[in-house]
């Protein structure tokens, strides 16, 4: 189950807010530094901070936690640098091998055209010296041979030449490559001493590294950097909750007024006693006091409610930006418990570049309905993409709610192929550069959890190929409706065969995106008695149909080869000027031409 983040805006208490942020920064930063010496998190430790910053156990526990938070995200961003950069490397030596292994055969095919070309000018000066000595009636005939012996040559020639510049950009090729291939393994091998020895920087290495180039960075002495570097080093702060304190939390407590609002009582260590407004003596101490009162939140306020009634623990962050301070409090909300009940059917989504297709089908299968949500993030920023997925998922959920049906979805990865975008076409990485995935699912996931929807994810294999086969024609369908259709009867755990019509007569009509039908004929199926009975998976079929479909599609690509510039004259004139060629042309007859194409376009 998700936890549940809410913000809102302070207004005033900077001055407290500010110290006691950067108190609780000193106080992680020398953490870390004494962690990193060597020493360990025991008593001894916390009692000694105990008395250097003036903060209790709680907040003391809190800097930890933020601390171990920080290193266990930069220990797994390591990792997956690690996991990254070696996959680029383990890529680039297999493009070099393919390169290496198409050098070799255009070495070879050049010494084999090398031949030809040897032979033919030998054939050529051979003919040449017949030519010379050939009587008057076999000469024609010799010419001839002659003429055409010296076009093979000629295109021997020019195949040798493409091949020879061929072997050279394929050398330079594997030249860069292996350079590229060398810059990547030592980044390897730091990034796995990173993994080891994950390194932290506080303020962040970009603001850090900012300092060198202050003019470049918009700082216009080292003062205004060091005042800036400061403030991004005590930018943030989080107070952790606890169970068994009142309203979640022991220092910084929420309380719901009734009216919609809450109202903030945040407990000051005994080091800035001096900043705060009220002190009160609470079981014997004294309990030291900002009030931050008529806080609105504006989405899930009532959650947050509940969650306090109920007696859960509240974690506090406080986060500083342009415009101030705000207030973060995080919970678990009650996690209700969901079944995958298709006893009336389900509701099956498609993720597509654009858009989301969504079908809602029966308990036997049948689309019911089916309707598309634009989700368009191609050019947008990270917020209003953001935004946008979270609006459609917003609106699949309350439909799945409304008509109280589970949804299925299929379970996607393309972290493997945006790290490859360099090796993809122009089209193909501007689609997988904007599809995020990641962000889909985890909307689809928080906004089930919210409305109680149960959701399931499927393998993806071959639904598109199923779905364009099996329904898309059938019901009148797109074939990304279909594939939604496909999504949720595999969810359903409903057949997938193959059209009974295709078993006799081996072969199928696939339509197309273009509502064009193409005929695919499957190969035979082994002999039964040859392998073990039963063994044998329906996705083994499917996967001889989406081979077939992508030859057809291969097939049916138009010719990249490029076409010889047209004329811009008629192909009349072309063939009487040919005819004219080594003629003088009589003025009388360019004057009347003229006029007649001057007559002619007039008209």
């Amino acid at each position: 189950m998700p936890q549940t983040t809410l913000q809102t805006r302070i207004q005033g208490n900077d001055d407290a807010l500010d110290a006691l942020s950067d108190l609780m920064n000193r106080v992680e930063r020398r953490l870390h530094r004494e962690l990193c010496a060597g020493r360990k998190w025991t008593g001894d430790l916390a009692v000694s901070f105990y008395k250097r910053f003036g903060i209790s156990a709680k907040l003391m526990e809190s800097a930890y936690a933020a601390r171990q938070a920080k290193v266990d995200a930069t220990f797994e961003l390591a990792k997956l640098h690690v996991q990254e950069v070696g996959a680029k490397h383990a890529e680039k030596i297999h493009q070099i091998k393919k390169k290496s292994a198409a050098l070799v055969k255009a070495r070879q095919k050049i010494v084999e055209t090398a031949a030809t070309v040897v032979k033919a000018e030998a054939k050529v000066a051979k003919l040449k010296v017949a030519l010379e000595s050939a009587p008057d009636a076999k000469r024609p005939k010799a010419l001839q041979q002659l003429k055409s012996l010296l076009g093979v040559m000629h295109r021997e020639r020019a195949q040798l030449g493409a091949l020879v510049e061929k072997a050279r950009r394929l050398k330079a090729d594997i030249h860069q490559r292996k350079r590229r291939a060398g810059i990547l393994e030592h980044k390897v091998k730091v990034a796995r001493q990173s993994v080891d020895d994950p390194t932290l920087c506080f303020g962040t290495k970009k603001l850090f590294r900012a300092q060198f180039h202050l003019k470049e960075n918009g700082f216009g002495s080292h003062e205004a950097w060091r005042e800036a570097w400061a403030m991004a080093r005590s930018a943030t702060f989080m107070i952790e909750g606890e169970r068994a304190s009142d309203c979640g939390n022991r220092f910084a407590r929420l309380t719901h007024r009734g009216d919609g609002m809450f109202d903030l009582e945040l407990r000051l260590p005994e080091a800035l006693k001096r900043l705060a407004q009220e002190s009160l003596k609470v079981s014997g101490r004294m309990v030291h006091i900002v009030r931050l009162n008529g806080l609105q939140f504006l989405h899930r306020a009532d959650e947050l409610a509940a969650a306090l009634e109920r007696g859960t623990s509240i974690a506090v962050r406080f986060h500083r930006d342009e415009r101030g301070w705000r207030v973060m409090p995080t919970f678990k909300p009650v996690e209700i418990e969901t079944q995958f009940d298709t006893r009336r059917g389900a509701i099956g989504i498609d993720l597509n570049v654009g858009h989301v297709s969504v079908t809602r089908a029966d308990r036997f299968g049948n689309p019911v309905e089916r309707f598309d949500v634009p989700l368009v993030t191609y050019g947008k920023s990270e917020g209003a993409a953001r935004s946008a997925t979270r609006r459609a998922v917003k609106t699949i959920v309350a439909h799945a709610k409304l008509h109280d049906l589970p949804i299925a979805c299929e379970k996607l990865d393309f972290s493997d192929k945006k790290r490859r975008l360099s090796d993809e076409d122009a089209r193909r990485a501007r689609q997988l550069s904007s599809f995020a995935y990641s962000t889909f699912a985890a909307a689809l996931d928080s906004a089930c959890a919210r409305q109680s929807v149960h959701l399931r994810r499927v393998n993806p294999a071959y639904t598109s190929i199923i779905g364009r086969v099996k329904t898309a024609r059938r019901y009148g369908s797109s074939v990304h409706a279909a594939a939604s259709l496909a999504i949720a009867r595999r969810a359903m755990e409903l057949s997938e065969q193959l059209p009974k019509s295709s078993i006799d007569t081996r072969s199928l009509q696939v339509p197309m995106d273009d509502a064009h039908l193409v005929t695919l004929d499957l190969p035979a199926r082994k002999d039964p008695g040859a392998q073990d009975a039963g063994t044998r998976h329906v996705w083994s079929d499917w996967n001889r149909v989406a081979k077939s479909f992508g030859d057809a599609l291969a097939a049916l690509r138009p010719s990249r080869r490029k076409r010889a510039p047209r004329s811009t004259l008629g192909r009349g004139e072309l063939r009487s000027m040919v005819g004219r060629s080594g003629r003088a042309v009589p003025e009388s007859s360019i004057q009347s031409r003229t006029t007649g194409t001057v007559h002619a376009m007039t008209a």
